[in-house]
């Protein structure tokens, strides 16, 4: 037999040094699974130099500046959140331009407390966003921030700081709201679809303009559709249909359908509507719930305000509608409604043709009992005409 320790180094290294080359080799790979995600290609390496100078002490978990009153002030800021937030664009600077970095951080800074550096850091949004602080200064929740009241929401309370991403206005709102849907069906007729379908604002702000935006809908995973990341073929198939530019008619709404119908590998793709408004920043005019809207009619009645303006939109990369204008016929024409199977506001999108067609079969259903019931009455008068002379008690066929 031959020797077997001289076999295997005619083959390589001695079997007794592979062991620890082994273990060292399955070390390093335990170790670099155990490394953070942003070490191998993460959205942080995208962010500007400055930006991950920043994340460099900021992104550490735990940090925190100790207050009077034993409140803690976050210092964390988490670097993935931050690097797919709508303000990444922007960079630290521009919300922290008070910062030197020559001379940070600062010996001393005297914030009295939480809610305080929360109403002073509200003010860095105004320098974008002056818009919405207007629309907000006659607000319920600027009324309540006022007075002093201690929850009343700031720009960071609703729309969060370093994480800012796109939601609804029902995602924002419940936050605070919880019991919201609750409340509503104590007097909503089904509230559970109007909390689905109906912003929060377009009743909440009544003096805002309302539209419909019917909105790309995957049937099979139940999401909204969304553009893939770095395309834009929503916006320019829709222009390509719309040729003439005057907003898709029914028939150009079909055909845009049909085009992200057309994998067929792929669930089916439909259109479900919102009442929404027409501007997002008018959602900040929110009033006081006494004078939210709750008239149906507001509504459910024919040529209402919101049906008035009507977008088609997908939710792109970055998480926000891209919207396209559509003719406010498309609510009522039959020729959408294979379209549009999941959208009907009671007394608000009327088809007349289909009116017509509903009151003639009514009147087809009930033209069949009547007229027959006609028939046998007829019929029947006709047989008794034509057999009266042949029955026995006929006096004139017995003199005959």
């Amino acid at each position: 037999m031959p020797n077997m320790r001289s076999e295997v180094s005619k083959i390589g290294a001695p079997w007794h040094t592979c062991i620890p080359a082994a273990a060292l080799a399955l070390f390093l790979a335990l170790l670099a699974a155990s490394l953070p995600a942003a070490a191998a290609g993460s959205a942080v390496d995208s962010l500007p130099e400055a930006d991950q100078q920043c994340l460099g002490c900021h992104a550490t978990e735990g940090m925190k500046k100790d207050l009077q009153g034993g409140e803690a002030l976050s210092l964390h800021v988490p670097g993935e959140a931050y690097a797919k937030s709508v303000h990444k664009a922007n960079g630290c600077g521009s919300c922290h331009s008070e910062v030197d970095i020559k001379s940070h951080p600062p010996s001393k800074r005297d914030i009295k407390s939480l809610r305080q550096y929360s109403i002073e850091r509200a003010e860095a949004c105004r320098q974008c966003h002056e818009d919405a602080f207007k629309q907000h200064a006659g607000s319920v929740h600027a009324v309540r921030l006022s007075e002093g009241n201690p929850v009343a929401p700031v720009c960071t309370g609703c729309h969060g700081s370093h994480s800012v991403t796109p939601m609804t206005a029902y995602q924002t709102c419940v936050t605070c709201h919880s019991a919201a849907l609750d409340a509503h069906q104590k007097w909503l007729p089904n509230a559970q679809l109007h909390h689905e379908v109906v912003s929060c604002a377009a009743c909440h702000a009544p003096a805002a303009l309302r539209m419909i935006d019917l909105r790309l809908y995957d049937t099979g995973t139940r999401t909204w559709v969304s553009e893939r990341e770095g395309g834009a073929r929503f916006d320019k198939l829709a222009r390509s249909i719309d040729a003439d530019g005057n907003g898709l008619d029914a028939a150009e709404l079909r055909t845009l359908l049909g085009e992200f119908n057309r994998d067929e590998s792929a669930s089916r793709k439909s259109l479900r509507g919102r009442v929404e408004l027409r501007t997002g920043v008018e959602a900040h005019r929110l009033a006081e719930k006494t004078q939210a809207v709750k008239v149906c009619e507001s509504c459910h009645r024919a040529g209402a305000e919101p049906f008035r303006n009507v977008t088609v939109s997908i939710t792109g990369s970055d998480g926000k509608p891209v919207r396209y204008r559509a003719q406010e016929t498309v609510l009522s024409a039959p020729l959408a409604t294979a379209a549009l199977p999941e959208f009907y506001a009671i007394g608000g999108t009327r088809s007349r043709l289909l009116d017509v067609l509903f009151v003639l079969g009514l009147l087809g259903g009930a033209a069949v009992p009547i007229g027959h019931m006609l028939v046998r009455l007829f019929t029947r008068k006709l047989l008794k005409k034509g057999t009266g002379g042949n029955r026995p008690g006929n006096t004139k066929d017995r003199d005959k």
